[in-house]
């Protein structure tokens, strides 16, 4: 064998070095400081990335809501608007009534008068 040629597979120059340890402890030991000193090195960067992609979202989220609710405000007649407006404290109004009459179902005095006409021997129906 010449030793100027190099065998088939080899280059000329690349040589594989082999890490042996003493112990399986030693080896963990070198593991965990070598990962360690490639995240420290990968921080940085990735904190960078994530902090922009975070950025990004939050920004387009607020971009879509607030042009999609300006735009529909400015689309809708006040005509329309008017009419919901009215509609929602219609509405609340029938709510305070309904709970007032539940309430007034429901209360103490109700139940006596509903005893008082059970003993009368009321049969006439009562309604709410």
């Amino acid at each position: 064998m010449n030793p100027e040629i190099p065998p088939t597979g080899e280059q000329p120059g690349e040589e594989k070095i082999k890490r042996q340890f003493d112990t399986m402890g030693d080896a963990l030991r070198a593991g965990k400081d070598e990962g360690s000193a490639k995240a420290r090195e990968a921080a940085p960067g990735l904190k960078s990335c994530v902090a922009e992609a975070f950025h990004g979202l939050a920004y387009g989220v607020a971009y879509g809501a607030f042009f999609s609710g300006f735009f529909v405000n400015e689309l809708v007649p006040k005509t329309v608007k008017s009419g919901l407006a009215k509609g929602a404290e219609a509405g609340k109004a029938a709510a305070r009534m309904a709970r007032e009459k539940a309430s007034e179902a429901f209360s103490p005095s109700a139940e006596g008068d509903a005893a008082k006409l059970i003993e009368e021997g009321s049969t006439i129906p009562q309604t709410i």
